[in-house]
């Protein structure tokens, strides 16, 4: 009979054997429940690899490569650098290897769980014997591991004998899992496959180039805003600024604009009139056009002060319908 304590030896220190096989998740239909678990971090943000419904996976020791089914890649680590394609494809975000973190139904598979993740009682102790049993075409050993306080039922895994490796693990109970298929152990892999010749980006230059897609964008949103709106400035006698900090445009004209302290929108004009679902004091109005709506965060607007912005959104236009909303439901004025 196989000890757990060398089931155990076999999952963290196993023979560094090369592997390649296809990951496959089981899911029974209507099952809502998780087995993943959260993380958290410190530092720099970590490079999070979550393959999809099913992904193929080449491995030698700290070298892996990670692809979809279609081919697409996901990950590729030659064990020094690592590379995420999860953003964009062509361009992956580089980074080192100790950043990884393996999220999703497969991550165990993908890469062994260290010593000091066995010793906790997250499905780290056995539950009865270790028995011997044929899966994915291989020799392996299966137990069933206790659950944590908070989830009801046992994980059964399967390791492979050779290598150590995990092939594959089920909540039997509800038929939830994942496992190695089209597997194939101890072949020769050729190095290529663990390294990315192609442009890649690191974490502060991908921040960077997400600060400059942001800026040019509120550009827009701003030139946007001075052509179709208005390109005076908007501070009213309160006083309350509404220039706008962020725009959200409409083909049909429309748009919601806001800023830390106001907001400000406006639709097509329609017969019941347009009121926005927001949770502070506003005012509403109409032109021969359009329904629009003002609101702050901070301080309660005065008829006068709304007065005062429509005057710089649409000079001397005429306006009905005007009505302050409270946004606690005690009436509109």
């Amino acid at each position: 009979m196989t000890a757990w304590i060398e089931v155990l030896t076999a999952l963290t220190a196993g023979p560094d054997l090369p592997l390649r096989g296809t990951i496959h998740e089981v899911r029974a239909v209507g099952v809502s429940e998780s087995f993943t678990g959260g993380f958290a971090y410190s530092g720099q943000p970590p490079m999070m690899v979550v393959p999809g419904h099913g992904c193929r996976v080449w491995r030698h020791g700290n070298k892996i490569r990670v692809e979809n089914i279609d081919g697409k890649p996901v990950f590729i680590s030659d064990g020094v650098r690592a590379w995420d394609f999860t953003g964009r494809s062509d361009r992956p975000l580089v980074g080192s290897p100790d950043r990884v973190i393996y999220l999703g139904p497969s991550q165990f598979l993908l890469h062994r769980r260290t010593a000091a993740e066995w010793t906790g009682n997250d499905f780290a102790q056995p539950v009865g014997e270790v028995e011997v049993a044929e899966f994915a075409g291989r020799d392996c050993w299966t137990v069933q591991l206790a659950p944590p306080e908070g989830k009801p039922y046992p994980l059964r895994i399967w390791v492979d004998v050779e290598s150590g490796q995990m092939l594959g693990y089920r909540v039997e109970e509800v038929g939830e899992g994942s496992q190695f298929i089209d597997l194939a152990v101890g072949e020769t892999m050729d190095e290529e496959l663990f390294v990315w010749e192609g442009p890649a980006v690191t974490q502060e230059e991908r921040r960077q180039l997400l600060r400059e897609e942001h800026l040019d964008a509120q550009r827009e949103q701003a030139q946007w805003f001075a052509a179709n709106v208005s390109g005076a400035a908007l501070t009213v006698r309160v006083p309350v600024d509404f220039t706008p900090e962020s725009i959200r445009s409409m083909d049909s004209g429309g748009f919601d604009a806001s800023n830390r302290v106001a907001m400000l929108s406006r639709r097509a004009r329609c017969a019941e009139g347009w009121v926005p679902n927001w949770a502070v004091p506003h005012y509403v109005w109409s032109t021969r056009l359009w329904d629009w709506a003002a609101g702050t965060i901070h301080v309660d607007l005065d008829s006068a002060a709304v007065e005062e912005l429509r005057q710089h959104l649409h000079p001397g236009e005429p306006v009905d319908r005007i009505r302050k909303i409270d946004p606690l439901g005690r009436g509109r004025i």
